[in-house]
């Protein structure tokens, strides 16, 4: 269990415990009107059933009100009381929500002529399930019991496998094209039950995520736990709290778990698409062939469904975008040099003497669509004045498509695939680097490593006068480092192949840039670099030079 748990008696000082008792059984109630109506659609629907539910939106409204208020007296002193609270909130959103779906049932019995369509032995188990349900919440919030709270979710199932086996069978009755009327107002009733168990599952993972210190979803939480229980680490779900470690776009949920207790092992486990994650294994085995120890120890591998999930060993140090944002001057040179030495012993070991195609400008034109969706003012179509033309960005690109042809990396090297500052991490005490995140780990042009790595330190958000000289700093670095391998390895047209790598990681980087004027600096340092390399005669693509005020300030 969590250390940091806040005590219960907490939220009784604000009477936040029997509002939310009241509510519940409010809404129990609510459910036996219903209940009792539909068992004799001939009587008229009991008054409370809309009396009680101003009562009950109040009740919600109170509960929210209190949450709120001493969220804010307690949040800098007590997270666990803040996650509690947030939950003690969801749980009543989802309550009045159940209530409210009790009202649309009662509503539409008005429509509903040949009362035998709805049977009791088909709506009676919804009832069950629900109310069971409904009658574990208080106990698995405030007594903090996980297995309760699988349960609450896992009625949710239940609830979904009623729902199929009516809704399949009045679909089969509305085929002989009697009391359609009736029949299909049906199916709209046990929709709303569909909806009640989904309620149920949004109350019983708010206590799963309140028990566990985060958002967690009942399939992220089943395969946490299998995962633990599979790795042989010595942790159990009511032993462990979760620490989100970074945040993602793809879908994937990341964090650390901390069992309690001494001497317990930290484990970082990722849960996301099964095809990403397999290639997240994927790329682990292949590294730890070529360098052991630069990527973490996978635990334990489940595929469930369409998500699949991993737990890795966890790896102390920092990230290498936090030492350049907050290290010292030399952790910075320290970590930076470890970086450029692994990386020149990497492409040493892996490198193959054949032509690799970049296709930078592939992966550009393939995020446009994105790009534009956030930026709309970037997608300008091309003009002309007389004769001058001014191409648009797209027309530029295909106009790029035979250069880049011919600017084939003469070897490939095995590469991170998506080498940004907070994919590295960095040992201060051994100088050891590891690498994280390698799902698009594969043989490639070395370029694809450098020119994210360059971006993704040019484009972090601190525009202070020290911060940016800096980074600055560290791209003068790395930009050596990497030039003088390419001119150890002959790579004739590095520079002209890094910048198509820099243009397309400057402009795909806008995406997740909301900042107008920053989100421009970047677009037009890509669009630059393009029109730039365009005007080059092929003759002398392997003079070229990238400006250096690309990436300087």
């Amino acid at each position: 269990m969590r250390s940091d748990l806040p005590p219960t008696d907490l939220s009784l000082s604000e009477g936040i415990d029997d509002n939310l008792r009241f509510l519940i059984l409010e809404v129990r109630g609510q459910l036996e009107r219903t209940e009792r109506l539909l068992s004799d659609l001939q009587t008229s629907p009991d008054r409370r059933l809309q009396t009680k539910d101003d009562y009950i939106d109040n009740l919600k409204t109170v509960i929210q009100r209190k949450c709120f208020l001493l969220a804010g007296e307690v949040a800098r002193d007590n997270r666990a009381t803040v996650d509690l609270l947030k939950a003690i909130e969801t749980v009543a959103v989802n309550l009045e929500r159940i209530a409210d779906f009790c009202e649309n049932v009662v509503s539409q019995t008005q429509y509903v002529l040949e009362p035998e369509v709805l049977d009791r032995e088909q709506f009676q188990p919804f009832f069950v399930a629900i109310q069971t349900a409904l009658g574990l919440v208080e106990r698995a919030l405030f007594s903090r019991d996980i297995k309760l709270a699988l349960r609450i979710c896992r009625s949710e199932y239940e609830i979904d496998g009623l729902y199929k086996a009516v809704f399949d069978q009045l679909l089969e009755e509305l085929k002989s094209g009697q009391r359609t009327q009736s029949l299909v107002t049906a199916i709209f009733i046990y929709r709303y039950f569909e909806r009640m168990g989904d309620s149920l599952l949004n109350v019983g993972e708010a206590i799963l995520s309140a028990y566990l210190g985060e958002r967690i979803k009942i399939g992220q939480f089943e395969a946490l736990e299998d995962s633990l229980e599979s790795a042989q680490l010595g942790a159990e779900m009511a032993t462990v709290q979760f620490l989100p470690v970074k945040e993602t776009r793809s879908g994937s949920r990341i964090g650390r778990i901390v069992p309690s207790g001494d001497g317990r092992t930290s484990v970082i486990f990722k849960d996301g698409p099964t095809d990403k994650i397999r290639a997240e294994r994927q790329g682990v085995l292949e590294w730890h062939a070529i360098r052991p120890g630069l990527v973490p120890k996978i635990y334990s591998f489940h595929e469930h469904g369409v998500n699949a999930s991993i737990l890795f060993e966890y790896l102390p140090g920092k990230n290498f975008e936090e030492i350049v944002l907050g290290g010292e001057a030399g952790e910075l040179q320290a970590a930076l040099r470890s970086i450029c030495d692994v990386l020149g012993d990497v492409w040493k070991r892996t490198r193959l003497d054949e032509p690799v195609p970049a296709r930078f400008l592939d992966q550009l034109r393939d995020r446009l669509p994105d790009i534009y969706q956030v930026h709309p003012e970037f997608a300008r179509p091309g003009a002309g004045i007389g004769t001058m033309h001014v191409l648009s960005f797209e027309e530029s690109l295909e106009a790029l498509s035979s250069v880049e042809h011919a600017l084939a990396a003469p070897f490939s090297v095995f590469a991170h695939g998506d080498f940004n500052a907070d994919n590295v991490i960095y040992e201060p005490g051994s100088g050891g680097v590891h690498f994280i995140d390698v799902h698009r780990s594969k043989r490639m042009d070395y370029v694809q490593d450098i020119s994210v790595f360059l971006v993704s330190s040019f484009r972090l958000p601190v525009f202070d006068e020290a911060a940016r000289r800096r980074i600055g700093s560290t791209i003068r670095t790395f930009l050596e480092f990497a030039g003088e391998f390419a001119n150890r390895s002959g790579d004739r047209y590095f520079q002209a192949r890094l910048a198509l790598g820099l243009a397309r990681s400057f402009a795909t980087s806008t995406r997740f840039v909301l900042d107008e004027e920053f989100s421009k600096t970047l677009f037009f340092r890509a669009r630059y670099l393009v029109d730039l390399l365009r005007g080059v005669p092929a003759e002398e693509l392997d003079s070229f030079k990238i400006p250096r005020e690309v990436l300087l300030d």
